[in-house]
């Protein structure tokens, strides 16, 4: 946070930050902390729209929510960024170095021979011998010059491989969440955007699926146990979706799958498909080698409408998950049902 507030400016922007938190009974930690202040402040004009639409849809602002803002917005270069970018760099001037002496070198040459033909030609006094010399010596220089610069071309074509490699990687891993490797929200919104750039009128379906009890899981068995659980689930949940949908790590314990070219019933069964899967799953302690509770998800289905907003149509997919809970969980509900 980088400002020229007064004491009195500051303290009062950080009484409103520390208001937002608790309005949304959220921890006062360094990034809920700082994601709140640069939003009071106004300064991050992406940051305060996005907060804005989330206000509007109102969605459950949570640490998984805060650190989604603060990674996106506030953020703006890792260190592996830095990395490749100054290693791009170095290639770049290492070949332009190389490119430049070898442009000199060809230079050199041209006139060396320019000048001995000349010679050669004309009734000049120099010794022929030495003339021709010359112009072997400057073949010679010429050869190595371009060796160099091949070698350097060479060098620079693996070393743009190897960052290729690492640029997807990097792109790969700002995509996927770390414990379920399942896409995040940020890669949620860049396939979303695509789809409806393609098709503003694109058919969507959208399945939020919701861990049962969870909360009281972690609390019973631990979070290390806890995390088992939500990477099997999220894999049990990936099977079904084949590769043009999208399975995403929403939140804590709450996934969403995005169907393309989906209706609503076919959606409706492949949200039935899921939670029977999720149900047949079990987990066994790892230390105590005892059976572990049985793990149900309840799921809410809804179609994407063009006229609504995407953050709208997440909350009003979380009110249908809602009805499903409400209505004893472990089972599907659907936007009829609202």
């Amino acid at each position: 946070m980088m400002y020229q507030d007064s004491i009195d400016q500051a303290s009062e922007k950080a009484a409103l930050a520390m208001a937002f938190l608790q309005r949304h009974r959220l921890a006062a930690h360094p990034v809920n902390f700082t994601v709140a202040y640069e939003y009071i402040s106004g300064v991050h004009a992406a940051l305060c729209q996005t907060v804005e639409q989330k206000l509007e849809a109102r969605v459950h602002f949570d640490d998984f929510v805060m650190i989604e803002l603060y990674s996106n917005y506030i953020v703006t270069t890792s260190k592996e960024n830095e990395q490749l970018v100054n290693r791009v760099n170095q290639i770049v001037s290492k070949l332009s170095g190389t490119a430049d002496l070898a442009s000199e070198t060809i230079n050199e040459y041209l006139e060396v021979l320019d000048q001995g033909m000349q010679l050669l030609s004309s009734n000049s006094m120099v010794d022929p011998k030495i003339t021709m010399q010359r112009m072997m010596d400057a073949t010679v220089e010429l050869r190595s010059s371009q060796e160099k610069l091949r070698d350097q071309l060479q060098h620079s074509a693996e070393q743009s491989q190897i960052l290729r490699t690492e640029l997807e990687q990097l792109k790969k891993s700002r995509q996927v969440d770390a414990l379920t490797g399942l896409y995040n929200r940020l890669s949620m919104q860049e396939h979303v955007d695509d789809w409806l750039t393609q098709d503003p009128q694109r058919r969507i379906a959208a399945i939020a699926v919701d861990l049962d009890h969870f909360r009281q899981f972690n609390h019973d068995y631990g979070f290390n146990i806890g995390d088992v659980i939500l990477s099997k689930v999220a894999k049990k949940i990936s099977a079904y979706v084949q590769e043009s949908g999208l399975p995403v790590r929403a939140g804590g314990e709450e996934f969403l799958i995005l169907l393309p070219d989906v209706d609503l019933r076919t959606a409706s069964e492949i949200a039935e498909q899921v939670r029977r899967g999720v149900e047949k799953l079990r987990f066994v302690s790892s230390r105590s080698k005892k059976a572990l509770p049985k793990v149900t998800i309840s799921l809410g289905v809804t179609l994407y409408q063009s006229e609504e907003n995407w953050h709208q149509f997440l909350a009003r997919t979380s009110q249908v998950l809602t009805v499903a809970k409400r209505r004893g969980r472990n089972q599907v509900a659907t936007e009829a049902m609202l």
